[in-house]
């Protein structure tokens, strides 16, 4: 199985190929993330047992150069956003990018690095797409005005209180509530229904008083002319 193509450094970050015919065997590597997440990467290599090698992050720069981004000293290597955690006797490494932006999409390149040479052997060749963070949909939410401005302007020369070119901004008491603008119209109506009943019922009292002393005159004048007769 091979490993990949094996790559001269250019001081004090460049590559450079030694062996462009063996470029063919890294296939490019497709890889999503969102904006904000971590990208983690895990690249094989034959397992080795003697002195340490040193491993590699880079961005393409071009067909045959690239930037390194992080390389590590030991089993473990970290600088700032990007991290290596190297296991020599397993025969893998793994990378980390954190807080991923759309500006960090491209190529790239994880690989072994002769840092005496200044080569690198390409183990996997990343195209890394990292699309926008997704915005939260706004949640609406309808308040009733609790209290209304009103500009009052007064005329020049009244007396009154200091204000600015004349005008002052007074708060209107608030409106009323839909629900109590009901209940007022109810009560003002049932007050009027009692009302009207009040009234209707002294008038059929006044009429019952008047009949009954109209009848009562009535009787007494039949009286007196039957005595008479």
């Amino acid at each position: 199985m091979a490993w990949g193509a094996p790559c001269l450094l250019l001081p004090p970050v460049l590559l450079v190929f030694l062996a462009s015919g063996s470029w063919g065997q890294v296939v490019p590597e497709e890889l999503h993330y969102v904006a904000g997440q971590t990208l983690s990467v895990r690249c094989q290599y034959s397992p080795e047992g003697g002195s340490y090698r040193q491993k590699t992050w880079c961005r393409q720069t071009s067909p045959n150069f690239c930037t390194r981004l992080v390389t590590s000293s030991g089993p473990q290597t970290q600088d700032s956003r990007y991290m290596i955690w190297d296991v020599p006797d397993a025969g893998f490494f793994n990378i980390s990018m954190a807080q991923l932006t759309e500006k960090d999409s491209g190529p790239y390149w994880c690989g072994i690095y002769n840092s005496s040479r200044d080569m690198v052997t390409i183990l996997r060749n990343i195209s890394l797409l990292v699309s926008p963070a997704l915005t939260p949909s706004p949640m609406w939410t309808t308040a009733w005005p609790l209290e209304s401005t009103v500009q009052i302007t007064s005329p020049e020369g009244t007396s009154g209180p200091p204000s600015l070119n004349g005008s002052e901004l007074r708060k209107s008491s608030a409106p009323l509530v839909p629900g109590w603008a009901a209940s007022c119209i109810l009560v003002a109506v049932l007050c009027g229904l009692f009302a009207a009943k009040g009234l209707v019922l002294a008038v059929l009292c006044v009429l019952l008083s008047c009949r009954r002393w109209a009848q009562g005159s009535g009787g007494l004048g039949g009286d007196s002319s039957d005595g008479d007769f």
